[in-house]
């Protein structure tokens, strides 16, 4: 049966694509409508290519606004496309010396991962569950992640206020957190009017001081 998928869950390595033939995705990412977000997969240059072709016609002409993607043997997850033109695309191909010869490799992503939306204030910021196991790691994301919201926001932000403007943002839902398959992501979005009023609140306070 089609469910949203459970990030905990153990899936296989290569997860097969049901309505794409000959393809895998070893990772995968999804908003929390099951909006595609980012997906890796693997297949024979034909494959792959049908597979793009189909993401750009209509559904009556055999063209796909969702897949199945299969993650155990009695489990599935129904994976939203939306409007194709949000999404971006890169490829790379294997050595045709390689054991199941010459294999491409496709990365669908959306493009708030490459450049902020700053007119409607939001961004996605992908990253490995990986860079969490340790504290350079960890430190690593956390400035990946600052920089991304100072390039988001409206408003000027001092390098000095970082901690507690990721704080703040965060215990506010403007920033969170969603898990996939083999990757994870912060959704940045700063839409709300009441940022201004936060951070003056914040620097009358002096959680933030004007000078730093």
């Amino acid at each position: 049966m089609n469910h949203q998928y459970q990030p905990h869950q153990n899936p296989p390595v290569l997860m097969p694509i049901l309505d794409a033939p000959g393809l895998f995705a070893d990772a995968m990412l999804t908003d929390e409508g099951n909006n595609l977000l980012f997906l890796s997969l693997w297949g024979r240059d034909t494959a792959v290519q049908e597979f793009r072709a189909r993401l750009s016609l209509p559904v009556r002409e055999s063209g796909l606004d969702s897949f199945r993607l299969r993650l155990g043997s009695e489990t599935k997850a129904l994976i939203q496309l939306g409007d194709p033109e949000r999404l971006l695309s890169d490829s790379g191909r294997t050595s045709p010396q390689m054991l199941f010869g010459s294999l491409v490799h496709l990365w669908l992503y959306n493009r708030l991962a490459v450049e902020p939306d700053r007119a409607n204030r939001r961004a996605l910021l992908l990253y490995q569950p990986m860079e969490l196991s340790s504290a350079n790691g960890r430190s690593r994301l956390v400035s990946r992640l600052w920089s991304q919201v100072m390039a988001t926001c409206h408003l000027p932000l001092l390098p000095g206020w970082r901690n507690t403007i990721l704080q703040s943002f965060q215990s506010r839902g403007w920033i969170k957190t969603l898990k996939g398959i083999g990757l994870q992501a912060y959704v940045i979005d700063l839409s709300d009017d009441a940022i201004e009023d936060v951070i003056t609140q914040l620097i009358h306070s002096r959680e933030l001081r004007a000078t730093d």
